[in-house]
């Protein structure tokens, strides 16, 4: 156990000094439009490491490098996808509700499919954002335990990974609620670089370790299968996440679902000064992404030369990694920065969802002075929400066989299909070219969600293929109700 007092020095540095930040980087807070949108004033380059820095959560630090240490390169087929998707976001559904009236983009469905239309997606949102922001949380607090049980053997493995998971959710809401948008896409946008610097960091420190142990040539004699990126089917269709052709329009959909249809990325946009600008906020956004799934997909396959093999739990060997090599401080700095990905995230989710609530579900509730107040009530309550939802994962984590990125990217999976398919009948058909019922769309809507989670569950598709099953199911289940006038 290289954990140190120092390091815990460093790590308590960063955790006042990003609540500090997120507290005075507030601004003018008089309404709940300034306190989720920040009048719109931020650069297009802080929405964009925000956006980054909030989709990486601690699933990307964490549990990438776990697969190609596993296995290889392959997810990055997954990411080129996210760029071409975030392409077609660009231009085909972002112009939709990019017009400066939005708060939320689910007000543009109510406006052109009902707002009975809307409060559903918005409520298939709420779920899928608590289940999946969840397992990301329940990720950062393993290092910590991990580091914690060493100095605490008395205590269990459960009592101090809730005690890790209170620490990081508090301080998180902390800033939030005090600060609004502006503080954390400003938080955000700083803990994005101070993960890159731990990523980096662990990678030249661990070439340097094996080039002692004398693996200076492991480029050139070791196993070229673990650089592998293009798969071609292996085993049945339905179960090859990596097939190189549903790897790439998977992870395309992925990013149009997570990027287009999902208002915790969605609302970056909006808050962006202009379209134009959003565009390149979204786009650029694609682009540092791929490059840091290079980073830390590296860093896999130099832990699987460290270790000689790949035994160890994939999701896990990132943490032993950091715990029983890297140097104080530099340690707590790593541990900060797995904080920093952490509490990007549910920073994010925690302004979202209740700007979702107060928007899609309870707007005239909040038109009175106390709207600011409410806002902040309603921010701490889904952060107590997310709190909660951390505990799922760990008490099914030792049951669950993939990867713990691919458990949360299938989570959010399951009900972008459907909700995808409901904004592409806006994109490609007008309001007076298409006559369906607000009650058609919802049943379609929650049956396609219900079909694919049962569909996953029995025939286990590969996380990639999730999505595409999903908008197939819903637009049958449209042209059903359709024929049959249901």
């Amino acid at each position: 156990m290289n954990f140190q007092l120092i390091d815990f020095l460093v790590l308590l540095t960063y955790l006042l000094g990003i609540t500090f930040i997120g507290l005075f980087q507030k601004g003018k807070l008089d309404s709940y439009q300034n306190f989720f949108l920040a009048n719109k004033e931020l650069p297009w380059q802080a929405i964009m490491l925000s956006i980054v820095a909030t989709e990486t959560s601690s699933l990307t630090f964490l549990s990438v490098p776990g697969m190609s240490y596993k296995n290889d390169f392959a997810f990055l087929q997954v990411a080129f996808g996210y760029i071409l998707g975030r392409i077609f976001v660009a231009y085909l559904i972002f112009p939709l509700y990019a017009t400066g009236k939005y708060s939320s983009i689910y007000e543009w469905v109510g406006e052109n499919f009902g707002i009975s239309t809307q409060k559903s997606i918005s409520g298939v949102f709420l779920l899928s954002r608590v289940l999946a922001d969840g397992v990301r949380l329940y990720v950062t607090s393993i290092p910590i335990t991990f580091i914690l049980q060493g100095y605490f053997p008395e205590y269990s493995y459960t009592t101090i990974n809730i005690f890790s998971l209170s620490l990081i959710s508090a301080t998180t809401i902390l800033y939030t609620v005090s600060g609004g948008f502006r503080a954390v896409v400003i938080t955000d946008s700083l803990q994005f670089f101070i993960y890159i610097i731990g990523g980096c960091f662990t990678l030249f420190f661990l070439l340097s370790q094996l080039r002692n142990l004398g693996y200076t040539d492991f480029f050139i004699t070791g196993n070229f299968q673990k650089f592998k990126i293009f798969h071609g089917l292996e085993g049945s269709f339905l179960q090859s996440a990596y097939f190189f052709p549903t790897a790439i329009f998977g992870g395309m959909l992925l990013s149009i679902g997570s990027h287009g249809v999902d208002q915790m990325f969605a609302q970056r946009l909006l808050a962006c000064k202009n379209q134009k600008q959003g565009r390149y906020a979204l786009i650029g956004s694609g682009i540092l992404v791929f490059f840091q799934f290079l980073l830390f997909l590296v860093i896999g396959v130099l832990l699987f030369y460290f270790y000689k093999d790949n035994s160890i739990l994939p999701d896990k060997v990132f943490s032993k990694y950091m715990v029983e090599n890297i140097p104080s401080p530099i340690l707590g700095l790593i541990v900060a920065a797995i904080f920093a990905s952490a509490m990007s995230t549910l920073s994010s989710s925690i302004n979202s969802l209740s700007l979702s609530v107060i928007v899609d579900w309870g707007e005239k509730l909040f038109a009175s002075q106390n709207q600011l107040k409410n806002s902040k009530i309603i921010s701490i309550f889904w952060g107590g929400v997310l709190f909660l939802s951390a505990l799922i994962p760990h008490f099914l984590s030792e049951k669950i066989l993939d990867s713990l990125l691919e458990l949360g990217l299938k989570i959010t999976s399951f009900t972008l299909g459907p909700m995808i398919g409901i904004f592409l009948l806006g994109t490609f058909y007008s309001r007076g070219k298409i006559s369906l019922q607000p009650k058609t769309l919802i049943k379609a809507l929650f049956l396609g969600v219900l079909s694919v989670i049962a569909f996953s569950y029995f025939f286990q598709p590969g996380f990639t293929l999730v999505i595409p099953l999903g908008i197939l199911i819903f637009y049958m289940y449209l042209l059903i109700f359709k024929i049959s006038n249901l």
